[in-house]
Order: C-alpha cells, then sequence, then structure tokens
C-alpha cells in the first residue's frame, strides 16, 4: 500500500500538473488530432498526388537525327505507330477485362506526347521532358527477324520521371508479348515455350498479419517515442520548473524525508507519461480503423490491422514508462532551469532513437542481446505482438530486463533528487568558467571536464577508426600502425592539454604515482591469468548469443597482418602502445574526473563501459567491460595506473605470443582449439586462482590506509 504522504504528494502534484494548460495541450489535444491529421492528410495527399500522376500528360523525348526534316523524324514516326499499335491491342485483346481497366491504359497512352529534342540524356536531366527514347537499332529493323533495341532514359530522382518510365516500359512489354505470341502462332509452336516452368506463389500469411507487418513497422517506435515524450514536461516541471519558481526550496523544508518526495513526484511523471501513451494509442487505433487507412494500403482487401493487440502492447508499456519517467527526473534534477532541462533532455531522446531506429530496420530480430536492450527489446516486442508472435519466455526476457532498468533508473533518480547539489542548485558565468584566472589548481579534473571530453572524443576516435580500415585487398598492418601513432594523440596529449589550461596537475589527475609492491604483484597475476576467464566469458557469449563469423576469424586477420614482421611488431602496437595511452585515458584522466563525485563502484563501472563502447566492436562489450572493471578496481586501489598499465599489457601480449608463437600455445595445450572452444580444464583452474589471488591481494589493505588515501 502507498505510504500516505507519498500518496498525498502524488495527488497534490498531479492535481497541478493537470491543471496546466500545456500540459493537457501536451497530453489531450497534441495526440487527439495528430494521428488524425498527419495520417487523414497523408491519405488524402497520397490519393491527389496519385490522381494527378494518372492524369497529367507525359512527354517523351526523342533523338533529333539531321538528316530528316524536324516534323518527320524516323524515331517520332516510329514511336507514334507503335504507340497506336499498343492502344488497338487493348481494344482488341482485353475484352474481358473491365471498361476501367481498358479506358484507363488507353488514356494512358493517348496522353503521352512526344518531343523531339538534341539530347535525349540532357533533356531528361533538364527537366524538358519526362523520359527519354533512343531506338539504337533503324527503322526497317522490324522487317528482318533481329531484336529490336529500345533504350528508355528517366530520372530516378524525379518522381514523375519515374512513373512515366514504368508506362512506357508497360507498352513495350505488352508489343513484345504481342509480336511473341505472332511468331509463336506463325511457326506453329505453343506458348507455354515461353514458360515450360510456371510457378504459382500463394500468400499465406492471414489479413491480420500483414496488417500486424504493415504497423509493426511504424507502429511501435512511434509509440515508444510518444512515451518517452510523455514524460519530459512533467519531468522538467515538476524538478526544473518549480527551482525556477523558487518553490523547490519550501516542498525540501516539509517534513517528508527526500525519497518520498521524489517517490510522489516520480509516479506522477509515470503516471502522466503512461496516461500520454495510453491517450496517442487510442487516438492512432481509432484513426487507424475509421481513416480508411486499411482500403488505402490493400485495394484487394488481404489486409485486417490487428487493432485489438493495441491494449496489450500498452500494458507491456508500463515498466518501460516507469524507466524512462525515472531517467527524465533524474536528468531533469540537474537543471536550474526551464530551458536547460530541455537542453539536457535532448542527448537522452537522442540515445533512445538509435537503439528504436536499429530496432526498427527490417532483418532486427527479437533475439539474443537485442531482448535485453533498453527501448530495442521493446519496440521488437510491439511488432512481435502486432504479427501475432506470443512467446512467453522472450515476453518474460524483455519485461523483467526493463523492470531491473526502471528500478535502477528509480533508485539513481532518488539518490540525485536527494544530493544537496540537486536541490541548491546555482547558476553561474559560462565565461567565468572557461577563464583561467577564476580558476584553481588542482590534483584531479572536475567531471564535467572528463565526461565532456570523453564525449567529444568518442565520435572523433570512432570516425578515425572507420577512415583507417583497410581495403578488401589490403593488409590490417597499416591501421595497426596508424592507431599507434594516434592514439597517443588522442588519449594522451588532448587531456594533458585540457587539464595543463585548467589548472589540474597531471601527475595526480593521470595517476602517474608510485604504488606499492603488493599491487605490482596483484597485477602480474591478473594479467598473466586474465585471458583465460576473458575467453571463457567469449564462449559462454556465442552458446546465448552466436557471435559473428568475421570476429571468429579476427585471429586470422591478425595473423595475416603481421605476417613475415618481428614478434616486437605486434607486442608494440597491440600490447604495449594501447595499454599505456588507454590506461592513462580511462582510468588515469576519466576515473580520476569521476572519483570525487561519484562513489567507487559507480565510477568504475562508468568508466568500463566507456571503455568498451570506445572499442567499437560492440559484440565484445560484455568482455572489454569485465576487463575494465577489474583494471579499474586495481587502479582505485593503488590509487595509480601503473598496475592497471602492466595488467592490460601482459593480458594484450600474452594473447599475441599464443597466436604468434607455436610453442607457446602447444605447451598449454590451446594450439588446436578454436575461438569458441573451451579451455582445457586445468588451464581454466589456473587462470580462475591466479585472476581471483590477484583481486585479492588487491583488495586486502587496512581502513585506516584507505581514509588515508582520499584526504
Amino acid at each position: 500500500m502507498m505510504n500516505r504522504r507519498i500518496l498525498t504528494i502524488y495527488t497534490k502534484e498531479l492535481t497541478e500538473l493537470l491543471r496546466d494548460r500545456r500540459t493537457l495541450i501536451a497530453m489531450i489535444v497534441v495526440p487527439i488530432a495528430l494521428y488524425p491529421l498527419l495520417i487523414i492528410g497523408s491519405v488524402h495527399l497520397l490519393s491527389v498526388q496519385d490522381g494527378e500522376r494518372k492524369t497529367e500528360r507525359m512527354t517523351v523525348g526523342v533523338q533529333f537525327d539531321p538528316e530528316w526534316p524536324k516534323d518527320n523524324q524516323p524515331a517520332t514516326r516510329r514511336l507514334t505507330r507503335q504507340l497506336q499499335t499498343a492502344r488497338q491491342i487493348i481494344r482488341d485483346n482485353h475484352h474481358d477485362d473491365s471498361e476501367d481497366v481498358i479506358s484507363n491504359g488507353i488514356e494512358s497512352i493517348e496522353r503521352m506526347e512526344i518531343i523531339v529534342v538534341d539530347d535525349v540524356t540532357r533533356a531528361v536531366e533538364l527537366g524538358v521532358c519526362h523520359v527519354g527514347v533512343v531506338f539504337e537499332d533503324s527503322e526497317d529493323a522490324r522487317n528482318h527477324p533481329t531484336q529490336a533495341n529500345v533504350h528508355i532514359k528517366y530520372d530516378k530522382a524525379e518522381l514523375r520521371s519515374e512513373s512515366a518510365a514504368a508506362r512506357l516500359r508497360e507498352v513495350f512489354d505488352l508489343l513484345s508479348r504481342t509480336m511473341t505470341e505472332e511468331i509463336l502462332s506463325r511457326e506453329r509452336l505453343p506458348l507455354w515455350i515461353l514458360d515450360p516452368i510456371h510457378v504459382k506463389i500463394d500468400n499465406v500469411a492471414t489479413p491480420q498479419k500483414v496488417g500486424g507487418m504493415v504497423l509493426g513497422s511504424i507502429v511501435p517506435l512511434v509509440l515508444v517515442l510518444m512515451t518517452i515524450t510523455g514524460a519530459i514536461y512533467p519531468a522538467i516541471d515538476l524538478t526544473a520548473g518549480e527551482r525556477e519558481r523558487g518553490t523547490l526550496e519550501t516542498l525540501i523544508v516539509c517534513p517528508v524525508p527526500p525519497v518520498e518526495l521524489m517517490t510522489g513526484k516520480y509516479l506522477v511523471v509515470a503516471t502522466v507519461a503512461m496516461m500520454g501513451a495510453a491517450l496517442n494509442l487510442i487516438s492512432m487505433g481509432a484513426t487507424l480503423h475509421f481513416g480508411g487507412f486499411t482500403d488505402m494500403i490493400s485495394a484487394s482487401g488481404d489486409t485486417k490491422l490487428p487493432l485489438e493487440v493495441l491494449p496489450v502492447i500498452l500494458i507491456v508499456l508500463i515498466p518501460f514508462a516507469m524507466l524512462f519517467s525515472a531517467i527524465m527526473v533524474a536528468v531533469c534534477s540537474y537543471a536550474r532551469t526551464f530551458k536547460e532541462a530541455q537542453n539536457y533532455i535532448m542527448p537522452v531522446i537522442l540515445a533512445a532513437l538509435i537503439p528504436g531506429g536499429v530496432a526498427a530496420m527490417p532483418g532486427t530480430e527479437l533475439s539474443g542481446i537485442n531482448a535485453y536492450v533498453p527501448v530495442m527489446n521493446m519496440v521488437l516486442l510491439a511488432r512481435e505482438m502486432l504479427l501475432g508472435h506470443f512467446e512467453w519466455l522472450t515476453i518474460t526476457k524483455v519485461m523483467l530486463s526493463t523492470c531491473v532498468y526502471a528500478g535502477s533508473a528509480v533508485m539513481v533518480a532518488s539518490r540525485v533528487f536527494s544530493t544537496e547539489a540537486a536541490i541548491f542548485a546555482d547558476s553561474a558565468s559560462l565565461k567565468a568558467s572557461f577563464s583561467r584566472k577564476f580558476m584553481r589548481p588542482s590534483n584531479y579534473p572536475t567531471s564535467t571536464l572528463a565526461l565532456i571530453t570523453t564525449a567529444i572524443l568518442f565520435p572523433v576516435w570512432m570516425f578515425v577508426q572507420f577512415s583507417i580500415q583497410p581495403g578488401a585487398d589490403e593488409s590490417a598492418l597499416q591501421t595497426f600502425k596508424m592507431t599507434a601513432w594516434l592514439m597517443p594523440i588522442a588519449l594522451v596529449l588532448i587531456p594533458v592539454i585540457l587539464l595543463s589550461y585548467f589548472k589540474v596537475r597531471t601527475g595526480s589527475a593521470l595517476g602517474l604515482s608510485s604504488t606499492k609492491p603488493r599491487y605490482i604483484i596483484a597485477a602480474i597475476l591478473i594479467g598473466l591469468g586474465g585471458w583465460i576467464p576473458a575467453h571463457e566469458l567469449f564462449v559462454l557469449q556465442h552458446a546465448i548469443s552466436p557471435v559473428p563469423r568475421a570476429i571468429l576469424d579476427s585471429n586470422d586477420t591478425l595473423m595475416s597482418a603481421f605476417e613475415n614482421q618481428s614478434i616486437w611488431v605486434p607486442l608494440l602496437l597491440i600490447a604495449v602502445i594501447p595499454a599505456i595511452c588507454e590506461e592513462m585515458f580511462f582510468r588515469g584522466f576519466l576515473l580520476s574526473g569521476l572519483r570525487q563525485t561519484t562513489k567507487k563502484w559507480s565510477a568504475i563501472i562508468i568508466v568500463a563501459c566507456v571503455f568498451a563502447i570506445f572499442h567499437i566492436i560492440l559484440i565484445k562489450f560484455v568482455i572489454t567491460a569485465t576487463l575494465g572493471i577489474v583494471l579499474g578496481y586495481l587502479c582505485w586501489q593503488s590509487r595509480s595506473i601503473v598496475p592497471s598499465i602492466l595488467a592490460h599489457m601482459l593480458h594484450n601480449g600474452i594473447a599475441v605470443l599464443i597466436a604468434f608463437i607455436p610453442t607457446i600455445s602447444n605447451k598449454l595445450g590451446v594450439s588446436d582449439l578454436g575461438p569458441i572452444d573451451h579451455l582445457p580444464t586445468h588451464i581454466i583452474a589456473i587462470g580462475t586462482v591466479t585472476v581471483v589471488a590477484g583481486i585479492a591481494l588487491a583488495t586486502s589493505r587496512s581502513a585506516a590506509t584507505h581514509n588515508q588515501e582520499l584526504v
């Protein structure tokens, strides 16, 4: 049962929010009026455009022949004669069809206007004619048993030109079929010789399934985005809006714990989001049902929209609405003004659009890791339901994962909202924030500087990596060399320049300090044995969600890239340089920026996830993030990046040695194993014990030492 204080806050905030004219417009007026206007307007516009295309005249350009007068061109005579023949064929041979079909076919030919142009291609490009025709043989070729060649030129970027080309192609196809039938009849050959193997295709999909396919390409993404959109305004109004109006501090001093206060506000946001989703769903369903949408997409009547599934989808959206309501509340709690909160919301919407857009693409299936990716799993689940696929195990996976995300987001939102920084946020001059004379020297960068730098470097680094990828017949060695040159610039030099500008001590910010011997020993143990659990984790991931063949063959690609190279080359390019540069940036610059404002495990996990994303190959996200967590923990405990560099270097270096030196792989008993084969049991046991021992050694330090290091 809901706490009475939470219920009071919930009722108060919901009542005030629903009294707001802007809320009513955004939640009720927009969805009720939007879908009818969009869909019915689209249907009307399409019908008008279709009617215009059917009735407008089509200009056909033919090539000018200077040997003949312009009003007596051979190409004009030939095309005119062929159009007249096609019209007569339609009139004589299609008497069993309806009058409308015959009339439309004849009118389509009669609306063709032939003009003579100097250059057919240029005329089509400039729009002088819709389509061009070039006869690539002489007019007398029709008197000889040879194939006539007709070249149709059109502009695919112009809809009218493409439509005109299709209509003209139908004319020539009709003439070709008629001439073929005449030749066969004259030679006393049966017509089936043209089609010796006749294939008949029957569509076994029910009208509901066809309709579900149509709706599945539109409705899920729109519904998910509208649910997210429904949470935006109330989340901003109940956080940044109250701060801007000066009423948040008054509310905070009430004898109500911040957690209960946030819970009441959060439930209001979730309620409004679900109300908005329900109204969008009702408006969308009613418009599709009564707006003639079915007739527009299926003139043959083989489509029926499964609108009865939409209420079930609405129920499934409840945990999704709770998830994004919590995210919106957490994000908006940092904003000082309504406008600032809107700026904070935009990245959240973009982050939701990416997986949602991927899910809406044809071929994306609700299987493997896709069932656990936020937004993507909900779009795919809604599409599957519209298709009539109710697999309860898959539904359970999606619902449970979304509920877990929602619960985590609620906890984060509660903590964010109850912090003093969120409650008493103050604004400062943007210019003053970047003026060096107002800066004080510090040991660590701010979390804002670290996160913004990371956010800017990620797309830059991704584009650079894509641009230096080898071609089909090129070796990957050049890519490794370019990466080795660019990595120190992007991950070391740029952060060092920023630290220098903002008066942050480079040594402490990057963790360039000495450490105790036990952390060095721990790093060696983790580095020597880490590849073993990493390999087993990869095998487990492949069993759950199959890894693409290109990833499985990456070892062969690596071998071919460094063929005829000394072993020191791959060690330098794969182990040494990446270990130093990546640790200085991720466990140095980024982790030190989060260390002062974020709790230990939150900072370590965030840095590990960013570390995995920077590697671009998201299929290895879990393995790379796990390695990042271990390295981050080692760095956090030792207060230095030296152990994490050593462990990282050993981890990559051993993988290189096993791949390039057969003696080592033979002694370990792994030479005949594939990338998805389990390692020998004794190797797994040794690796597990080694890594656990290293982590245990890094953990063993007194609380007094820890507190002293934090001062």
